[in-house]
Order: C-alpha cells, then structure tokens, then sequence
C-alpha cells in the first residue's frame, strides 16, 4: 500500500506522514492521495477561510471541491474531506482578533459538499498520527473494495447496484434501462465511452430514445446533433 503527502502541506504534517509512510510527492489534487482515496486537509480556520474566499464569484472551498470531484470521477477515486481541530478553541481564537465564527456557514457548506458532491466528510480532534493511520486503513478497506458494501452483504450485488443507481441519477432513466446500460458497459464512464466511440451500440437499444442519447452524449461532452436514432 502506497499513500502521498503533498510537499506543500506544512512542515510538522510532511514530517509526520514520512514516519507513517508516506511519500513525499507535489500532488495536483488533495493534501494525501493512495491508489483509491483522495484526502483534503483542512483546518477549522482554512475551513472558514476556504468559505469565504472567492474565485470569481464561488467559494474557493468549493472550487477545489469542484476539482477534486471531477478528478476522483476521472481516477475512480473515493475522495474525503478531513476537518481537523475544535470549534469552541477555534471560536476563541477568533474572538480575541475581534472577529466572529459564523457556525451556521461551517455548517451549511459542510452539508454542500456531502450533498452536491458526495465527498465523505472526518471531523475529527485526533492528534494528526492517528488521523494518518484513519487514512491508512480507509485507502485498506476501499482497495479492498468494501466501499458502501455492509458486513455481511455480497460484493457483486452492492457494486452492481451502486453503479444502476449512479446511472439512474445522472442520466434520468428507469431502473431497468440503467440496469440494461450497465450490464451492457460496466457503468456510466463504461456508457460515456461507448457515447463517444460506439454510438451505435447504445442507439440500438431498447428504451434508448433521441432524448436519452443527447443527455449522455452531453454529460459526456460529445457532439449528438448528427446522430439520429437507428
């Protein structure tokens, strides 16, 4: 098992990591990255800091979120946000350079990144070591591909069935016709690049309509306007 800390991450965390085996790399997306995880690391007050920054006019916490999004859909990596240090010292801290902790903002974009971009979400006041071994055993049990799979439940179906439900959301069609798409091509990145360089095996489909293909042609960047339904 191989995990990465990003060189920019301060000095006393690089440290840390290299004794628990990490390896020190420039990471282009997170803080720590293993073959299956992506960890962003930010404490409270980069937290606060991250909401109410802006680039243009989105929060600069949700353009990195934004990024590491689409890279971990790229990658098929699972990414985490880890949230580290307490709110009352963090709120004191504020106090004394005369400003105040908008809680209900932490909260509110805590939510939006779970919700809008399904990423996992550690608060925790652990010391840094242990949280560096919670992420050791997180990259474990996802290579292993326990990911949303319960104790005693079959691997196959659970994957099966994320991957229906995945299709169901994004591209907005019955559950049998996701079930047919991904028996047929694996998954939604399996779909959108069949989109793209085998249009015709979706087109021939039953249940597949203009409107369908145009939807997964668009979420996959591909042009539909010159394909009609066969």
């Amino acid at each position: 098992m191989t995990l990465f800390v990003d060189s920019r991450e301060p000095e006393d965390c690089r440290k840390a990591a290299l004794r628990a085996g990490f390896i020190q790399l420039a990471l282009d997306y997170g803080d720590y990255q293993g073959d299956a995880v992506v960890f962003e690391r930010k404490e409270i007050g980069d937290l606060v800091n991250s909401i109410f920054a802006r680039y243009g006019n989105t929060p600069r916490l949700f353009d990195q979120m934004d990024r590491i999004f689409d890279y971990c859909q790229r990658s098929e990596k699972e990414p985490w946000l880890i949230v580290c240090g307490n709110l009352e010292h963090t709120e004191e801290e504020f106090k004394k350079r005369g400003q105040t902790l908008n809680r209900q903002a932490i909260y509110g974009a805590l939510a939006s990144v779970s919700v809008r971009y399904d990423i996992n979400i550690i608060w925790s006041e652990r010391t840094f070591e242990e949280l560096l071994e919670i992420m050791k055993s997180i990259e474990e049990k996802t290579k292993e591909g326990k990911r949303l799979i319960p104790m005693r439940k079959k691997l196959k179906e659970f994957s099966r069935w994320r991957s229906v439900a995945s299709v169901c959301s994004a591209l907005q069609v019955s559950p049998k016709i996701a079930e047919n798409l991904v028996k047929k091509f694996g998954g939604l990145y399996g779909i959108l690049d069949a989109a793209k360089h085998r249009p015709h095996e979706i087109l021939i489909m039953d249940g597949i309509g203009q409107a369908t293909f145009n939807k997964i042609t668009s979420l996959g960047g591909v042009d539909s306007g010159v394909r009609e339904k066969v």
